[in-house]
C-alpha cells in the first residue's frame, strides 16, 4: 500500500549570512494511513525542516517528499497544520477564528455556522464562540487553533510542539485531549517534539534525528495498548523501557559521525 508519506534521501541546504547550511541530508520516513508518528532529537537537527517540507512550506535541495504516492508541489491538500503558534486572528471571535477554512472552501453560511458550533463542541469550547483570543487561557486558545485546523477535514496532521508553549499540566492535558480526539479520528500525524514522554504517550512510532545536518538515526515502535489514560501509562514498565531505550539513542547520536 501507498504510504501517506514518504521522504526518501531528503535534502535541504540553506544560504545564510555565514554561508551554506545543510539542516537535512539523507533523511527518510514512512508514515503510514492513520499512523502517528513522532519525531525527536536534538535542537536545530532539522525536525521541524522536514516537517515543512511535507506541508509545501519548504523546497527541497535534492530526494523526494511524496503524500500518496505524489511528488509535494506547493501546499498539498488535505493537510491540517497547527504550530507553537496559535496563529489566531485578534480581533476575530473564537467563531470567527475557526470560521476562516470554511469561508476559503465556500458554502452557504449557516452550514458553516453549524459546522463550527460542532467543531467547538468537539473541543469542549461550548459558551466561548463569542470571545476574543486575548479573553482565552493559553490552553483554550490551542483549543481554538485545533478546531480551526479541524474544519477543513484534513487527513493528514502537521504538528510542530504544538503544545510547546503551555504550561506542563496544561500541556498534559490538552494532549490527552487531543490523543482522544485522534483515536476517533484515526488520521496521519506527523508530531515533532522535544519531550520523549509526549512522544511516547501519544504515538505509534518514535522516530530519532541525528544533529544537524539531520538524518533519521532509528525508530521505535510504541506498543501500548489503546486507547491510553495518559494519567497512569508513564508509572508502567514498558512506559519506562521504552523511554529509557529512546533517551539513549538520543544521547548516543550525539557521537554519530
Amino acid at each position: 500500500m501507498t504510504a501517506k508519506v514518504a521522504v526518501r534521501d531528503l535534502r535541504v541546504a540553506y544560504r545564510t549570512q555565514k554561508g551554506r547550511h545543510l539542516a537535512l541530508d539523507g533523511a527518510d520516513l514512512r508514515i503510514g494511513h492513520g499512523e502517528f508518528v513522532a519525531l525527536v532529537g536534538p535542537s536545530g537537527c532539522g525536525k521541524s525542516t522536514l516537517l515543512k517540507v511535507v506541508a509545501g512550506l519548504v523546497e527541497r535541495s535534492g530526494g523526494e517528499a511524496l503524500i500518496d504516492g505524489r511528488p509535494i508541489d506547493g501546499t498539498p491538500a488535505g493537510v491540517g497544520m497547527l504550530f507553537q503558534n496559535d496563529a489566531l486572528l485578534p480581533w476575530r471571535t473564537v467563531h470567527e477564528n475557526v470560521r476562516l477554512p470554511l469561508q476559503v472552501a465556500g458554502g452557504d453560511r449557516a452550514e458553516q455556522d453549524a459546522r463550527i458550533t460542532e467543531l467547538l463542541a468537539t473541543v469542549g469550547l461550548d459558551g466561548f464562540a463569542g470571545y476574543l483570543p486575548r479573553q482565552l487561557s493559553g490552553g483554550m486558545r490551542k483549543r481554538v487553533a485545533l478546531a480551526r485546523t479541524l474544519a477543513s477535514d484534513p487527513d493528514l496532521f502537521l504538528m510542530d510542539e504544538p503544545f510547546g508553549p503551555l504550561d506542563a499540566l496544561t500541556r498534559r492535558r490538552i494532549g490527552a485531549e487531543f490523543l482522544s480526539l485522534w483515536e476517533t479520528l484515526g488520521t496521519s500525524v506527523l508530531f515533532v517534539t522535544h519531550d520523549v514522554d509526549e512522544a511516547i504517550t501519544l504515538a505509534d512510532r518514535v522516530v530519532v534525528m541525528s544533529a544537524a545536518p539531520g538524518r533519521v538515526l532509528d525508530e521505535f515502535p510504541v506498543a501500548l495498548d489503546r486507547p491510553r489514560d495518559v494519567r497512569e501509562l508513564r508509572f508502567t514498565p514498558a512506559f519506562r523501557d521504552l523511554h529509557d531505550a529512546i533517551s539513549d539513542a538520543l544521547v548516543a547520536q550525539a557521537h554519530v559521525p
